[in-house]
């Protein structure tokens, strides 16, 4: 599976398609070709970038996401192709008329793993935990939010008491909105890959968001991103620190992280992709397929 991201930083590039190649124009000259072949997402922060027609068909043809990303680092669209693979009427037959007490049951399960990787990055930075006890409260549907009530106990713990989640806010915030975005560009290329319709979420149900079930399923594997970027502001006194290339690198190598599971270690993007298969099969069966084998081991 790809696990390249491009990012489209620089302000004034042009970018286009030839011959199975990404290519990157400034000023007219070329400045980068990338095998399309080769890559996972192309993410834009630059401004005045310049998309050509060619290169939407290509990506959709390669079924790459392109994902635009705003103020802070924060995604504000993204494009996908219609068409994922050849089972996909089947697929998303099976994922529209899934029942809400099996959606309900699916997003137990997400939820508790979700709390459960928290509770695992705490115990292996040596940070006080209060959620050890929290997946054996999470409810069908999680009506109770126990998500809620663990995130904001597992941020505080692991930033500090004053740290709020606040995607606009700079510093660790914007590190962590960066990180997300990488995630989500990989979970929605493997969403629609499997056929799967990224708008028909079990839980995130918002109209105006085409990547409801890609928030969904991407859930689980946060707290690595939140590791990382624990770790790039271990030992620095400036919170409100500004991202650089180095720290972009380093987040953007999330989807080739070798993670430990129960059966051995698999590079994190094999992991998801397994799990978004787990998914479909929990549809098409009619019943609660999902097993993460625990992503993050102590």
């Amino acid at each position: 599976m790809q696990t390249n991201i491009i990012e489209i930083s620089q302000d004034n590039r042009e970018l286009s398609i030839r011959r199975g190649f990404l290519c990157i124009k400034g000023h007219g000259e070329l400045v980068g070709e990338v095998p399309l072949d080769s890559i996972c997402a192309v993410m834009t922060t630059g401004r005045a970038v310049i998309y050509t027609q060619n290169l939407m068909a290509g990506l959709c043809e390669y079924g790459i996401p392109l994902i635009i990303i705003g103020n802070n680092y924060h995604p504000i669209g993204i494009m996908t192709p219609l068409i994922g693979q050849g089972r996909q009427m089947a697929v998303q037959q099976s994922q529209i008329n899934t029942s809400r007490p099996l959606a309900k049951q699916l997003w137990k399960r997400i939820v508790q793993e979700k709390i459960r990787n928290q509770s695992r990055v705490l115990d292996m930075l040596g940070k006080p935990n209060h959620i050890k006890h929290m997946p054996a409260m999470v409810q069908s549907g999680d009506t109770s939010n126990i998500e809620g009530v663990a995130a904001r106990l597992y941020f505080q713990s692991l930033f500090g008491p004053n740290f709020l989640r606040i995607h606009t806010q700079p510093g660790i915030n914007s590190f962590l909105n960066y990180g997300y975005a990488i995630l989500r560009g990989a979970v929605a290329r493997l969403v629609i890959a499997s056929g799967l319709n990224p708008s028909y979420g079990i839980q995130h149900h918002n109209q105006l968001n085409p990547m409801c079930l890609v928030d969904d399923l991407m859930e689980p594997y946060r707290p690595i991103v939140d590791t990382i970027v624990h770790n790039l502001f271990d030992g620095i006194d400036n919170p409100t620190k500004a991202i650089t290339p180095d720290d972009k690198r380093e987040l953007a190598a999330i989807l080739d992280m070798d993670i430990k599971t129960r059966t051995g270690g698999s590079p994190l993007i094999n992991i998801m992709q397994r799990d978004i298969w787990n998914f479909v099969n929990s549809m098409a069966d009619k019943k609660n397929n999902l097993d993460f084998e625990n992503v993050i081991q102590n």
